[in-house]
């Protein structure tokens, strides 16, 4: 499926909390995806270079050990959801080197630091 496809489609399935969260992110200068495909894999563990290039090649932009489950029963009981994710590391596979907890713990403390001044702004709307 095409970029444009994907945008259309996604745009029209949005919940009002996703037109908010963009509002929100906007107004926090906080950088944001606001269209893309969600992998969920079963944690514990990290993803091995193999899974990362088939979730890649089903179309998948992010691979995520969470937020699934949730979205699915959501949407059948028709109540609006919408996810804020960390990006924590790049996938198995996609750096040169070994993915290392301490760079983990990194993009952590400061994907949630963003996301803490994402609700503040999002708060800030209502």
């Amino acid at each position: 499926m095409n970029k444009t496809k994907k945008q259309k489609r996604e745009a029209s399935e949005a919940s009002p909390f996703f037109s908010a969260l963009i509002t929100a992110a906007v107004k926090a200068n906080i950088k944001i995806s606001p269209i893309g495909t969600y992998g969920r894999t079963q944690s514990p563990r990290l993803e091995t270079a193999a899974e990362i290039k088939r979730m890649e090649r089903d179309g998948c932009d992010l691979v995520g050990m969470t937020g699934m489950p949730e979205a699915a029963l959501a949407k059948e009981l028709a109540i609006d959801y919408a996810a804020i994710s960390v990006v924590a590391n790049w996938a198995a596979g996609k750096t040169a080197g070994e993915i290392t907890m301490a760079e983990i713990e990194q993009h952590l403390h400061t994907g949630m630091a963003n996301t803490a001044e994402l609700l503040k702004a999002f708060i800030a709307l209502a």
